[in-house]
This record gives structure tokens, C-alpha cells and sequence, in this order.
């Protein structure tokens, strides 16, 4: 058997959702996490975390001094108590929270409600309590810490069904009648008798709980006892009474194992301890005994005999502990189960049969749930129940006997009509390539939804985005709306063939950018690939349709050109030239002076002239070194030479080019640099 508590399961990896340095998503209570099962459920040291958490400006809990920056967790109640134990920094482990606190909500609606149990912190753990739960209910754990503290922590819970509580003697011990794990909250005093394991290996009794049960049948049983803090030592005693034995056979000729190492204390330390099916000692002595790890051998029960364990918490701390069974042996006790059958399912006159198989009771109590036709009954049944409301519906059964047994068990399900046949909603009715299909249907609490389309897509969401990256995406796509067992017909919408993405594509002649006089005709050349049709906009108010347009600009100013290439189901591609730069005829601008010191006037040489095909622009120092060279008109020269300031003083510069009607134009000349 795998010892319960040594496993951690879907821990660290699977809890540490966020990345630090951002607001954790369970800063909200809506999007609490959910826990896995609360049956004996305890993460790994680190798991979860209030790092970057906000406070939630909701009153503070019963048992707080501060509200403190608090995160959110849920669970579905499958038993009537919890017990919660969050530890925060603590020697031997990696925990960084201080001061943790811990409340216990339900939510309806928008209203939140504080289910007040109890709460006991010390020495940065603390554990809160609630009995009295509803099976089937959703309830919310919020965790923060004093002084506004944030960091690291450790989540255990048990979610059960309790026994009786255990006295400190014998003769009050608790009667279990079940393997069912379950959390002892706090164990203070050792009773009227303290000296009740004289001459096993545990002596004087600090802080006692004693149990008795009736083996069932013949069978192995093993168990652990993980103590609610780790830094408690925690001892224990099995004994075998016999048939139908009482108390008085409290004797150490009758103790079976017997467990009182110091394990918090050894090296390497535990704090764990129980029986289990691979180890071989049956006693463990007091202190920090060589091969001693808190474990011994099972045992096998006698069908009839009477088993006594106590448990003795000796480091007086007032902490509580949990203790979980296995083994092929069971526990005396009255047993049932529910059997369910749905007739005329998902229809407005549905109805649902329940029944019992039990033993070992003498009374069965039903509660069939939230708008029932009847809310309780007694016996096996059948009973057939009908509900006015819709959603999740628990129904509970308490099996009882003679000797103060009970057990508790529920089934959940969920009553709904079969939803009507969706309609799907799609953001356009035809897409091209590199698209994004956004697809959905209406969303209806605790609906599930299941997406089906081409290259075997699938989601469960309401609203899926799909990135068009292939031709065969295209095609039927439909989706199922199910609650509880009660699926829709399904709807489906059919996506016409995916086109290739439009590429605008053009040049000009004369070429852009350039510098030209007005009026200038300019011709564009059309290269665009994949479209149906254009659209020009030439910038100066004008626009056309034809697919190489020629466009006479006839008044000065600086434009930028424009491309719309479309295909025939409206995807678009859109390419811009900027710096058409057209001057009053004969403008010819050099400057002989410029002053680059950054006040934004006059911080650059640049150059001005129309109509010219290639452009070669070159400035001198007194050396005859270039210093500045381009072949675009519109660069300019900041004054620096390598990236450091030129002094004032002369330069020289030459223009060589060639006009629009191949004949090269020559300019020369000196520039004053003004500092």
C-alpha cells in the first residue's frame, strides 16, 4: 500500500499557475482554483502562493486583525466537515509565508457568505475547521496573512465525515465504523488515566485520542498518522482485545505494534508515522533509535476481535492530526449505496428513481436535494422524485446502527432539459488565409460544449478563435451544448473555400520618394499578386479604380500614395509610398548656412531640387575629405563626421545628377557650419 500524505499528488507543477511579478488569477474570488479531492489531500511545501495578491476590500475574517492581500480556492463538499491547514515559514521547509490566515465562504450570486467555524494559528501554521457542511456544495477557502505578508505556502485539507470525538481514555474512545480518513482538530489532555500503555513502548500519556472497532472480516490494515503540524511528535499503541472485548483487556500482552520514536528529532527526521506492508519491525522505541523511520509491520485482523488505538500527541502543542486506513480488513458498521435511474430523461416529465442496498443498520434517512418533490424519506425505497429546478442536485443517504454508527454517503447529478439546437455566430462569412475565425454560440451556466471541424478540430469553450493558416481548414464545423446528460442537436455552419491573402504591390515612375515641380504626371505600375481589385488614393484628394492609373499632380506639397488590393470575398492588402515631394516650378533651394544646435531651426544642409532621376550629394572638408555622402534627396547632414560634431567653419559640397529627361545637372558650392 502506498502510504496516504507521502504522495503528493499534481503538485508543484500543476499549482504554480502563475508567473511571480503579476496579479495571481485567484486574486478574485470568481476565478478561485479549484482543489483536487479534499479526501486526505495535502501539496507539496511551495505549492501555492499570495505573491503580487491584492487585497479584496471584502470584510475581513471572523478571526483575522487584518485583511491582508488574500487568494482564492473552491471545492465541491463531499462530506460534512473540512479541516484546512495552511503552513507558512517554518524550519525544514521552503515555505516563505508568515502569519497565515484562513476563512471559509460560500457564493451565491454575487453574495458572499462566511461559513464561521474555527481558526488557531501558532508558529506560522494555522488550520480552520467547519462541520456542518452541505454535500454538494461549493465552498470557497480564502487564504491572506497578518501585516499584509506574502509568499509561499503549504495546502492541506480533508473534507470528511467525523466520528464521534475521541475521549482521552479508553472507556471514552471513539467507535469507528469505517476506513473513511478522517481529521482529529485538536487533542488536549490525557484523561482520568494517563498511565493506560504502562509497559508498551509508550509510558506516561501527554495528549491522548483513543479509537475501538470490530474487524468485519478477516484482512490486512494499515494506516498513517500525519500530524497537523510537522514539527509534532506524534506516538501510538495497537491493541487486540479480542471478541467482543472491552477496555479491561487494555493490557500490554495485548499490544499488537507500538510506535514512539522521536523522529522530529533524528536525523534524517519524520514526522509521519503508521503501519504498512513493507516494513518488519513491530515495535519502535523512544529516542532517535538506528533504522527507526515512524513505521511497522501491518496486521492482520481477526473477524470479531476488538481493535483499540491510541494516539498520543507529545509535544503538547494542542495540534490535531489525520489518520488514514487501508488493507483488505473493514470496519464494523452499517454500509450502503445508492442506485439511481432516470426515466423519461431531459424531457419537461423527467423523473428519477432512487433506491438502497445496506447492511448492518437499523435506520436509512434520505435527503433527496434542492426542490424536491420530497425532501426526505426512510427506508430502502424506491422512491421516484421529481425537481421544479434545473442543476447540480445532491442526494444524500445516512446509514445508522444500534451501536452509534453512521455513515454517509451521496450521489451528484445534475437535472436539465436538452438544450435547443444553438446558433452560431461567426465574425465574417468568408475569410482568407492568415484570418482569425471566431466562432460561437450563446453561454449557458454549467453548459459544456464540444467543437468538431476539419483536420480534427476540437474545443470545449463557447467562443473558439481559430488562426487560419491552411486551405483545408475550410469546411463544416459544428458544436454540441450539453448539461449534465442532456445534449443538443448539433449546429453547424459550413466555411466557403479560404483564399490566398491579397500582396499590394506597386512603383512609380517618376520613382517615390523623389523631389519634382508642379505639374507632374506620374504613372503607377500595378505588381500586386492574389487580388481581384484596386483602390488608389494619390493623396492629394484623389482617388481611382484602374489597375496602373496615371495621376497629373498639380499643386505643391508633400503626398503619400496609397494601395488597396482586395480579393473578391473583401480581404485586403494595403501598401503606401511616402515623400512625393512636388515644388513650385524652378525651385532650386541649396542653403549656404545652417546652424545644427538643436533648437529645431535650421538644424540641417538640406537640399531642394526638382526633377531628377539619380542623385549623388557630397560635402568636403578644407582637406578635400567626403564627409557626408547620398543618393537619396531627402537625407540631410546633421553637421557630424563618424558620429562627432564637425567644428564650424567651410565645407564644400557637389551635386551630381540626372533630370527626368536624362541630362545630368551638376551644383557646387560652399556651406558655412554655424556653431
Amino acid at each position: 500500500m502506498l502510504r496516504p500524505f507521502l504522495i503528493t499528488l499534481l503538485l508543484t507543477a500543476l499549482f504554480n499557475f502563475k508567473s511571480f511579478g503579476a496579479v495571481p488569477e485567484n486574486d478574485d474570488v470568481k476565478k478561485a482554483y479549484a482543489l483536487p479531492t479534499l479526501s486526505a489531500y495535502c501539496s507539496a511545501d511551495g505549492a501555492y502562493n499570495n505573491l503580487e495578491a491584492t487585497a479584496s476590500n471584502l470584510k475581513k475574517g471572523s478571526f483575522w486583525n487584518s485583511e491582508g492581500k488574500d487568494v482564492w480556492y473552491k471545492f465541491t463538499c463531499i462530506a460534512t466537515d473540512v479541516s484546512i491547514n495552511v503552513t507558512g515559514k517554518a524550519p525544514g521547509n521552503s515555505n516563505t509565508l508568515t502569519n497565515p490566515l484562513i476563512a471559509i465562504y460560500t457564493l451565491n450570486g454575487n453574495v458572499l457568505t462566511e461559513q464561521i467555524g474555527s481558526m488557531v494559528s501558532s508558529n506560522n501554521l494555522t488550520v480552520a475547521y467547519k462541520g456542518g457542511l452541505t454535500i454538494g456544495e461549493t465552498y470557497y477557502i480564502r487564504v491572506s496573512a497578518e501585516n499584509d505578508a506574502t509568499g509561499t505556502f503549504k495546502m492541506c485539507a480533508n473534507n470528511y465525515n467525523p466520528p464521534k470525538k475521541a475521549g482521552q481514555d479508553c472507556i471514552s474512545a471513539s467507535l469507528l465504523c469505517h476506513k473513511s480518513t478522517f481529521t482529529e482538530q485538536g487533542v488536549i489532555g490525557a484523561g482520568n488515566n494517563n498511565q493506560e500503555a504502562t509497559g508498551t513502548c509508550l509510558t506516561t500519556e501527554s495528549n491522548s485520542a483513543w479509537y475501538t472497532w470490530t474487524a468485519a472480516n478477516n484482512g490486512t490494515l494499515t494506516f498513517s498518522i500525519t500530524p497537523t503540524a510537522i514539527t509534532d511528535d506524534i506516538d501510538w499503541v495497537l491493541y487486540d482485545l479480542g471478541p467482543n472485548g472491552t477496555c479491561s483487556k487494555i493490557l500490554p500482552e495485548n499490544a499488537l505494534r507500538c510506535a514512539a520514536g522521536n523522529g522530529i528529532n533524528c536525523i534524517p527526521s519524520y514526522y509521519i508515522t503508521g503501519m504498512d506492508m513493507t516494513s518488519t519491525d513491530l515495535t519502535e522505541q523512544k529516542g532517535c533509535v538506528p533504522g527507526q523511520d515512524g513505521w511497522v509491520k501491518y496486521i492482520d485482523m481477526i473477524q470479531g476481535h476488538v481493535y483499540a488505538l491510541l494516539i498520543d500527541n507529545v509535544s503538547s502543542h494542542n495540534n490535531g492530526f489525520t489518520i488514514a486506513f487501508g488493507g483488505t480488513g473493514e470496519f464494523l458498521g452499517p454500509t450502503a449505496t445508492i442506485a439511481m435511474e432516470q426515466q423519461k430523461a431531459c424531457t419537461i416529465d423527467q423523473s428519477f428513481t432512487f433506491s438502497a442496498e445496506a447492511e448492518n443498520y437499523n435506520n436509512l434517512k434520505w435527503s433527496f436535494g434542492t426542490d424536491a418533490s420530497l425532501s426526505t424519506a426512510n427506508g430502502l425505497g424506491p422512491y421516484q422524485i421529481t425537481y421544479s429546478s434545473t442543476g447540480f442536485k445532491t442526494v444524500v443517504l445516512e446509514a445508522s446502527s444500534n451501536q452509534g454508527c453512521d455513515v454517509v454517503k451521496s450521489y451528484g447529478f445534475y437535472v436539465a432539459f436538452k438544450p435547443e439546437t444553438p446558433v452560431i455566430i461567426q465574425n465574417k462569412t468568408s475569410f482568407c488565409l492568415k484570418d482569425s475565425m471566431i466562432l460561437s454560440v450563446p453561454e449557458i451556466t454549467d453548459a459544456r460544449y464540444k467543437w468538431s471541424g476539419p483536420e480534427n478540430f476540437s474545443d470545449t469553450l463557447s467562443t473558439v478563435k481559430i488562426p487560419l493558416t491552411r486551405y483545408a481548414q475550410a469546411g463544416s464545423y459544428a458544436v454540441v451544448v450539453t448539461l449534465g446528460t442532456c445534449s443538443s442537436e448539433p449546429a453547424s455552419v459550413l466555411i466557403p473555400r479560404i483564399v490566398h491573402n491579397p500582396i499590394a504591390s506597386f512603383t512609380a515612375a517618376p520613382g517615390i520618394p523623389g523631389k519634382f515641380s508642379v505639374p507632374t504626371a506620374v504613372q503607377f505600375i500595378n505588381q500586386s499578386a492574389y487580388a481581384d481589385s484596386y483602390e488608389w488614393n494619390f493623396g492629394d484628394g484623389q482617388i481611382s479604380a484602374e489597375v496602373n492609373p496615371s495621376h497629373i499632380y498639380s499643386r505643391a506639397g508633400n503626398y503619400t500614395v496609397s494601395l488597396n488590393a482586395y480579393t473578391e470575398n473583401g480581404c485586403v492588402h494595403t501598401l503606401s509610398l511616402s515623400d512625393l515631394v512636388l515644388l513650385d516650378a524652378g525651385s532650386l533651394l541649396i542653403p549656404n548656412s545652417f546652424s545644427p544646435n538643436g533648437d529645431g531651426i535650421n538644424d540641417f544642409f538640406n537640399v531642394n531640387v526638382t526633377n531628377l532621376k539619380k542623385y549623388t550629394l557630397r560635402i568636403f572638408n578644407r582637406y578635400g575629405e567626403t564627409i557626408f555622402s547620398t543618393n537619396n534627396i531627402f537625407n540631410s547632414w546633421d553637421g557630424t563626421w563618424h558620429g562627432k560634431p564637425m567644428p564650424a567653419g567651410a565645407y564644400f559640397y557637389t551635386i551630381l545628377a540626372t533630370d527626368l529627361f536624362d541630362k545630368e545637372v551638376r551644383y557646387s558650392g560652399s556651406i558655412t557650419l554655424i556653431r
